[in-house]
């Protein structure tokens, strides 16, 4: 059955659609005003420093939001991936890990949403009464964690002069550098933008877009066999990019987990309202689990990968 969200977009313009999500979520909203917090008293780097410490010294980055969480604490939900209990305790071993190396990015807006716009900000308020009882199981509080909304810098936010200049930053990662997508089968990453247009040469293994971590393995070997551990390394895989950004950190690789970055640019550039569907690639949070393949036969496309390793 479609959502209602589905239902709504194709007779409504998204204005509306975004107003209707607004008076749908209010009620939830007043409710979680209501609930008294006690808020952790995290730090965390600028997005300015998190980009500086990647460019500079080369470290990773493993970003956790709310429902990485909910499979930390051995929750399942509907989602592109299952759960079990090895899944859930890899990404607890994942964001708990002390290699100085690894980046850990946890949702900012958790705490403090001022940026982002009505909607966004109620989310937040929502999502924190859940979402902090679960963090403090596992939070370092002698840690410095990055914003996991880092590589989602414009659907959430009001200030279009903020988003540009964040993906303008996000772009100091690969600039002039070789890189390899790890990426699901239909994410495309940098496909119909200039998102990677600076990168010195781009290649992609090519993964499951549901379930990948049921091959981790797999994936792990072939990241083995087809990168050199200086060469850069770029994940829009899920839960499962988080999992590798730790494990393969530990083995000397540096990879950095942007998922997101290119369905948030693709938004940017149509001045998107909603979470809409893109052409040509799989946008979960559009509700639409189907694409099309503009880019299948694209040679640029084509010609980047190195290996696929699918279910």
């Amino acid at each position: 059955m479609e959502s209602w969200k589905k239902r709504i977009k194709k007779i409504m313009p998204d204005r509306m659609v975004y107003a209707i999500s607004v008076l749908k979520d209010f009620p939830t909203y007043l409710k979680a005003t209501r609930d008294k917090i006690q808020m952790l008293d995290i730090k965390f780097y600028t997005n300015e420093e998190t980009v500086n410490l990647i460019v500079k010294e080369k470290k990773s980055l493993a970003r956790f939001g709310d429902g990485e969480f909910m499979w930390m604490a051995g929750e399942s939900m509907p989602s592109f991936q299952s759960y079990s209990p090895q899944f859930g305790q890899d990404l607890i071993k994942a964001f708990t890990s002390k290699n100085d190396n690894l980046l850990v990015g946890i949702p900012y807006g958790v705490f403090d949403a001022s940026k982002c716009n009505l909607l966004a900000r109620m989310h937040w308020r929502i999502i924190r009464a859940n979402f902090l009882p679960r963090l403090e199981k596992f939070v370092d509080m002698s840690r410095k964690y990055c914003d996991a909304s880092i590589t989602r810098p414009y659907i959430d936010y009001n200030d279009r002069c903020f988003s540009e200049a964040t993906f303008k930053l996000l772009k100091r990662i690969w600039d002039g550098k070789d890189i390899v997508i790890v990426e699901g089968e239909k994410t495309k990453l940098g496909m119909g933008n200039d998102l990677l247009s600076n990168a010195k040469s781009i290649r992609r293994i090519i993964c499951p877009a549901e379930n990948a971590y049921n091959v981790l393995d797999k994936i792990k070997n072939s990241i083995h066999k087809n990168i050199e551990k200086d060469t850069l390394i770029v994940s829009a895989l899920g839960p499962t990019a988080s999992i590798l950004a730790a494990q393969l950190c530990d083995e000397g690789y540096q990879f950095v987990d942007i998922g997101h970055v290119d369905v948030e640019y693709m938004w940017f550039l149509n001045h998107a309202i909603s979470r809409e569907t893109i052409e040509g690639k799989y946008v979960n949070e559009s509700g639409v689990k189907t694409c099309s393949n503009i880019y299948d036969k694209d040679e640029a496309y084509i010609h980047s990968i190195i290996d696929k390793v699918l279910i």
